[in-house]
């Protein structure tokens, strides 16, 4: 493992998310947590999950069949993953997050049957809502977006929609999923990513003028490198699996600019005010980039790249992660909602990247062996 992170700290500091994802189970009981109080630790929960229902499930099925489980957290997670099924209705591109976060990991890691069905309901509700004209999934409606969303391309669900929308063709057979899933890609690698490797969160496929400055938002920047990754990744742009479009080459571009940035430090909520609110889940979701395209990535650049992700985490880890929780996120500072709170997606990436880094070391030690 590289320096920043051992696999012992990296255990220790698992066990600690997935002992938090339990007292949090028992503390929110059939509703979804959402973003918990620093001082005491509670959560401020909701009835249908919001748009981030996926990675409480999520959470779940991480934590499903780690040491100390007797098997409570998959039942919880099947539980939790069988209310998702209602949010397919909901016209907005977070389906993606819910279905893939929350649904499809069930599958994917623990083979079970009924969250592969509520994954497929959910990507074949992408697929229904695909924009006609521009053939891509926007914003859609919901959540306060309005009609604008309806035209509006954004990058914090784009890997989301991509990865889910690949499983769903190519292994459920649904019609028009992969195609979709390219065309998706194609319009944030093409529209999303500035020459210098800057994301912009979104922009307006109708061809009005964006608002929001590339490369500013730190989370933004983290989603968009996570969906270039992703679609590397989904269409074979990697070790010589084919020419994928140019998309490793782009999300090495976007996590350049993250890096230049950033470094292996916590960033502020906004690059344009570096003495501001920090955000540690935007770093949560950015090292669970960076290990995904390292493996993406031969030679020194790929080290280089993982060493980033590892020393990322270890930050997280030593000075914002307490009683399992990771505290320090930043959910929305114009109207100073959780400016400083631990929150559920960002304890959900920061498990998944240390679990990558977990089960990776054990794959090496049993080869060396």
């Amino acid at each position: 493992m590289r320096p920043g992170m051992d696999r012992a700290a990296a255990e220790a500091a698992a066990a600690a998310v997935i002992r938090r994802t339990r007292s949090t189970a028992e503390e929110v009981g059939d509703r979804f947590p959402l973003y918990a109080d620093p001082a005491d630790g509670r959560w401020t929960s909701t009835r249908r999950g919001s748009w981030t229902g996926g990675f409480w499930a999520g959470l779940l099925w991480l934590g499903a069949g780690r040491a100390g489980d007797d098997g409570t957290a998959a039942r919880r997670a099947r539980e939790v993953t069988a209310r998702l099924r209602d949010r397919a209705r909901d016209d907005t591109d977070t389906r993606a997050l819910t279905f893939w976060y929350g649904a499809a990991q069930g599958h994917l890691r623990h083979g079970d049957a009924a969250a592969a069905r509520v994954a497929d309901e959910g990507a074949g509700a992408l697929v229904a809502a695909a924009h006609p004209r521009y053939g891509v999934v926007p914003a859609g409606t919901a959540l306060g977006r309005g009609e604008r969303g309806a035209s509006e391309l954004t990058v914090d669900s784009a890997a989301a929609v991509i990865a889910l929308l690949c499983w769903a063709g190519r292994e459920r057979g649904r019609t028009g999923a992969e195609e979709l899933a390219r065309r998706h890609a194609a319009a944030v690698r093409d529209r999303c990513l500035e020459k210098d490797g800057g994301i912009r969160p979104g922009v307006r496929l109708d061809g009005a003028p964006d608002e929001a400055p590339a490369g500013t938002w730190a989370r933004g920047q983290a989603w968009g490198v996570l969906a270039l990754t992703t679609a590397a990744r989904a269409f074979g742009d990697a070790l010589g699996k084919g020419c994928g479009d140019g998309y490793r080459d782009a999300a090495l571009l976007a996590a350049d600019h993250w890096l230049r940035r950033a470094g292996d430090t916590v960033p502020p909520w906004s690059f344009a005010d570096p003495d501001g609110l920090r955000d540690t889940s935007a770093a949560a979701i950015t090292a669970q980039a960076l290990l995904e395209l390292a493996e993406l990535t031969p030679g020194p650049h790929g080290r280089a790249l993982e060493e980033a992700a590892t020393r990322l985490l270890g930050r997280l880890v030593s000075h914002h992660l307490r009683d399992g929780g990771l505290l320090d996120g930043c959910y929305d500072p114009a109207s100073g909602t959780a400016v400083a709170h631990e929150l559920v997606w960002g304890d959900h990436f920061l498990l998944s990247a240390l679990l990558r880094l977990i089960d990776r070391a054990a794959a090496e030690d049993a080869d060396a062996s």
